[in-house]
């Protein structure tokens, strides 16, 4: 065996003519909170327990945003991402790793805790929290624990030649992009999106996306393009960090088809841990995860000559990445709630998409079209909820009453349910079509700002759905409380009278029609700065949703995002990111507006 040390990794070869590749990264970053809490973003009961007493949010779900202040870390991350490859001729076989270590959510205290630690050891008798402590992560998925270790790619590659054309062959652990996008997600769905990586400091484009189990074959057919198919034997779920009390936590039990043991939805009564501690909460119970068969995919490329484009056609079935939220009908006398909450992920959602690309006078220029159906669309929480409370009887003690938009369903669901007709399962979904169209474009170039290089990329995406959105509300987030309704109005009063929210009596912020946003980064290079054989990257990002609110999320109106950051880089091995990041404060139905913050990373590459 021979050893050599390449620019970034460790080189060797073995006698029978296979050769391995061996290489490292080791970074450490911190991440702090850049402003305070929108006093709008959370509720009066638990905004009390931590000396704030002016929230106008509607109900409880507030913890990630009352346990840090201005100025307070949230993450501070050591983390090693080793990668592993061998190959002989045209076979071989990769593998990718991750190890972390989160030091400010391992030790840090926080104001108000999470269910797992009691709300900082909270005292029923003096409805106090007791001495500040870090949170608990115990039965979270590996991806949202405080450190850890998971493997990412893992697999073997060969490539055959079948009548003189080559089929490439790859099966395991990978990540397979399909289309053209760049920020905003069309046809490529086949991988979940790593968020909790996504959003800790020191992360990089091949963390962002999850490799799944899955056979990949690629034929050429020649002159006429490629053909490639691809098949997944075992699902996998977008890790989602926003529940149980960490810093983008909007949710008081985690997105997830296993809630842990942060099973509280939302208290029924005063704050998070009066409402746990005296059993006033409405639970989560597991939900639902979808069968691992039943997805696979074929696309078309070619490229057409007349008109240097390349063209692609794709095809796909999956099952969805991120859970809805439901609710079911339950007989437990020991649980003071007479109905639990769960996440479940739907199956069966397909997916066709057309892209076309090409190269504009030095700009490549790129277009998707995709066509999604069977979405499920989240019907809005408050709504979801309310219909549960009035058929369950809690509204009128004993007497089921159709409370909301969607409360005759949860009446007829409840009734069937009493008769045993049903398990008492209440869909907090519906499945609709998503046509979403985009268009993109990437510039490098020379001549800016005396710069040796810069980076132009912008994006821009516009998506339509099929819901009736007259009948039923959807997608409006739990903090901003139900909107106005008839029913409401005639059981509780005028919306003011339920919605302490300044923005939840308007009937705006849900899901419509049409929706769209655009996304632009701008970078530029100087190499050798001063002589001082450091390159420096400064760059720009800006997201806005300009208008609707889309069915999956991706545009929200009134959202902003401006991204400021510089990487200093010496021998390309050593580098230095410093980044800011600004929310628009106004965005009226962003429940992370006031989230913005600063990161500073180091990382070496070996």
């Amino acid at each position: 065996m021979a050893f050599s040390n390449g620019a970034y990794a460790l080189d060797f070869e073995f006698g029978d003519g296979w050769k391995g590749s061996w290489s490292n990264n080791l970074s450490l970053g911190t991440s702090w909170r850049a402003s305070g809490p929108d006093s709008a973003l959370y509720g009066q009961d638990n905004g009390r327990l931590v000396g704030r007493t002016n929230g106008t949010g509607n109900n409880t779900l507030d913890e990630g945003n009352l346990n840090y202040d201005k100025g307070d870390p949230f993450s501070t991350q050591l983390k090693w991402i080793t990668e592993l490859e061998f190959k002989k001729g045209t076979m071989g076989a990769f593998v990718r790793g991750k190890a972390w270590y989160d030091y400010t959510l391992n030790k840090q205290n926080v104001r108000f805790g999470n269910q797992l630690t009691n709300y900082n050891g909270y005292d029923s008798a003096t409805d106090r929290l007791g001495k500040r402590r870090p949170l608990s992560d115990e039965g979270f998925e590996r991806l949202n624990q405080f450190d850890g270790t998971y493997l990412l790619d893992a697999y073997v590659y060969d490539s055959f030649d079948i009548a003189g054309n080559p089929l490439q062959l790859r099966v395991g652990n990978q990540v397979v992009n399909w289309g053209e996008s760049l920020f905003i997600q069309g046809v490529n769905q086949i991988n979940p999106i790593d968020l909790p990586s996504f959003r800790k400091p020191g992360t990089q484009v091949k963390e962002v996306f999850l490799p799944v189990p899955i056979v990949l074959a690629n034929q050429s057919i020649g002159n006429l393009g490629s053909i490639e198919m691809f098949y997944q034997w075992k699902w996998r779920n977008t890790p989602i960090e926003a529940g149980c009390g960490n810093y983008w936590s909007v949710s008081a039990s985690p997105i997830s088809a296993r809630p842990a043991g942060c099973d509280n939805s939302v208290s029924l009564a005063g704050s998070s841990p009066f409402g746990v501690n005296a059993g006033l909460y409405v639970p989560v119970s597991n939900g639902e995860k979808p069968r691992d068969s039943g997805q696979y995919g074929v696309a078309f490329r070619t490229n057409l000559e007349e008109i240097d484009t390349e063209l692609g056609l794709y095809a796909m079935k999956i099952h969805a990445r991120t859970p809805a939220l439901s609710a079911h009908f339950w007989n437990r006398p020991d649980m003071f709630s007479p109905f639990t909450v769960t996440w479940d992920y739907p199956e069966d959602i397909k997916v066709y998409g057309l892209s076309l690309a090409t190269n504009l006078s030095g700009w490549s220029v790129a277009s998707e079209l995709s066509h999604s159906r069977g979405v499920p669309a989240q019907i809005d929480g408050n709504d979801l909820f309310l219909s549960m409370v009035g058929a369950s009887g809690l509204l009128v003690p004993g007497t089921p009453v159709p409370f909301g938009p969607y409360g005759e369903q949860a009446v007829a669901t409840g009734a069937a349910f009493a008769a045993g007709e049903n398990d008492g399962f209440h869909v907090g979904y519906t499945r609709t079509n998503k046509t979403q169209l985009q268009f993109n474009t990437v510039k490098v170039g020379r001549g800016i700002l005396d710069a040796q290089q810069y980076l132009f990329v912008a994006e821009a995406g516009f998506q339509w759905n099929d819901l009736d959105v007259n009948k039923l509300r959807y997608n409006r987030h739990f903090m901003f409380g139900p909107g106005p309704h008839s029913t409401y109005d005639v059981i509780v009063g005028e919306c003011r009278n339920q919605n302490i929210s300044k923005e939840g009596c308007r009937n705006e912020g849900y899901v419509t029609k049409f929706a769209w946003g655009y996304r632009l980064k701008f970078e530029l290079t100087y190499s050798n700065v001063m002589n001082s054989g450091v390159t420096v990257q400064p760059n720009v990002f800006w997201s806005h949703d300009v208008e609707g609110w889309s069915v999956d999320s991706q545009f929200a109106e009134g959202r902003m995002a401006l991204g400021l950051g510089a990487r200093f880089s010496y021998d390309k091995r050593y580098n230095l990111d410093l980044n800011a990041v600004r929310y628009n404060s106004n965005a009226d139905y962003d429940v992370l507006r006031d989230r913005s913050f600063y990161s500073a990373t180091v990382s070496m590459s070996f």
